[in-house]
């Protein structure tokens, strides 16, 4: 018997039933290149902490960031008190730390969870989709702010004064995302380049301290090899975020509507991004670790 359009398409066994994107409702409908592999509205939490058991084409972005996160909080802090602690009497220099890792923990965790209870329904997927933005923007700035303290220690106007730069930043950034109007897929392209731009906006003391301390001195200071490491994996991610490919190149708009795409499960442009900005942020520890270092080694000089 053939199937009607209107019925979602029995994938796998045990009562799980994924669908084509055309079978989606209108709200669950944002990237048409991914054709299969969908959870459909549940209506249920327990549901969908269901679909962990199971393989859907939001698994893979469920634990690229979920599988972090936990690694994250099991060794940051025994990491942090064996390298740090032990030779450190600055209670600032081990907030500095726990504000990164808050700010990193906090991204990564409101990512997966968003991914994994974006089916719930229209409002648990809206809401959770501003919370995850929210935590781009926590992670973003927390980011910039923690290295401050590293590179301008000899100058409180500029540490401060770019301090307090992101945090307004952060919080513009943080008031569009909660805007209904700017969650819409039409302004996806609008959201990568805030994210660009406000991520961007760390080159600014660098040029800053190449100015006050010279090249080599700044590059020092800000763990900059590392932070063009760092800069380069989200501005790639980003623009495949904003175009939609690779699953965009291999489209074919002709086919058979409940023909299953090359990247439905596994290689999408979110899964890569979710990968991207782990390495990023592994990248951004290693700078913030450069800094702290160097201003360990003046201070003690």
């Amino acid at each position: 018997m053939a199937i009607r359009e209107t019925e979602p398409v029995f994938l796998k066994k045990a009562e799980i039933h994924l669908c084509y994107y055309h079978q989606l409702d209108p709200w669950q409908q944002d990237n048409n290149y991914i054709r299969s592999g969908y959870v459909r509205e549940t209506r249920s939490y327990r549901k969908c902490f269901h679909s962990l058991l199971y393989l859907h084409n939001e698994s893979v972005n469920i634990y690229t960031h979920s599988v972090p996160t936990v690694f994250a909080l099991i060794f940051f802090t025994p990491y942090v008190n064996a390298v740090v602690a032990p030779h450190e009497d600055h209670v600032w220099v081990k907030l500095n730390f726990v504000f990164f890792g808050v700010g990193l923990a906090t991204c990564l965790c409101l990512s997966a969870i968003f991914h994994l209870v974006k089916s719930h329904s229209h409002r648990v997927c809206k809401f959770g989709n501003q919370c995850d933005y929210f935590g781009i923007v926590v992670m973003i700035t927390s980011s910039l702010c923690v290295l401050m303290p590293f590179i301008f220690y000899e100058d409180p106007k500029y540490k401060y004064g770019f301090m307090g730069i992101f945090l307004f930043f952060g919080t513009i950034c943080a008031i569009i995302t909660f805007d209904a109007k700017f969650s819409t897929p039409h302004y996806r392209p609008f959201r990568s380049t805030m994210f660009i731009l406000f991520g961007l906006s760390g080159v600014f003391p660098v040029l800053a301290a190449i100015h006050l301390y010279g090249t080599h001195n700044a590059v020092r200071r800000s763990g900059a090899h590392w932070l063009v490491l760092e800069g380069f994996f989200y501005i790639f991610g980003a623009c495949l975020y904003a175009l939609r490919v690779p699953e965009k190149w291999v489209y074919d708009e002709a086919a058979y509507e409940h023909t299953e795409g090359r990247f439905d499960i596994f290689g999408s442009l979110h899964q890569i991004f979710h990968v991207f900005v782990v390495v990023a942020s592994y990248c951004h520890w290693r700078v913030l670790f450069a800094c702290y270092a160097h201003w360990q080694s003046r201070i003690a000089l």
